[in-house]
């Protein structure tokens, strides 16, 4: 598995699976997003999750780019129509799926991130991973964006 940055889609484990979501249509992309969310929260964060961190961290980047605050997150570059992906509006609930899944995934003493060898680097990770938070929470909470 290859790492290039500190930003959600900063992976081959990543960026394999938006390349699964792009060959989709949006309500199979939603789909696939909202199983992941359930993978994780389901699985509580323990190692025999069949979903991989990276994985929690590009599907919530999904849903963020398709909420209006995350359209200008510098990530979405990568996949320019990664904005339309998803039907509009994004509910609550699926907002705050992906930030239980995220919180699931990565808990501040987790071994996602001890495995970051560059502390410049891991601040830049809890920096794109609060980005996606301050982006979901309000939808998460009912508030229209």
């Amino acid at each position: 598995m290859g790492t290039w940055g500190s930003g959600p889609l900063d992976s081959d484990t990543a960026e394999d699976y938006l390349d699964e979501l792009e060959e989709q249509s949006v309500s199979q992309r939603l789909t696939v997003v909202e199983k992941t969310f359930r993978s994780a929260i389901g699985a509580g964060g323990g190692s025999n999750s069949s979903v991989l961190p990276e994985e929690v961290m590009a599907a919530a980047a999904v849903v963020a780019a398709n909420i209006p605050a995350g359209r200008a997150l510098a990530w979405n570059e990568e996949y320019p129509s990664i904005t339309e992906w998803l039907a509009k509006p994004i509910t609550p609930a699926l907002a705050s799926s992906a930030i239980q899944a995220l919180e699931v995934t990565l808990p501040a003493d987790g071994w996602f991130w001890r495995s970051w060898v560059d502390a410049g680097e891991r601040e830049e990770a809890q920096a794109a991973i609060d980005s996606l938070r301050s982006v979901l929470r309000p939808v998460s909470e009912g508030e229209s964006t």
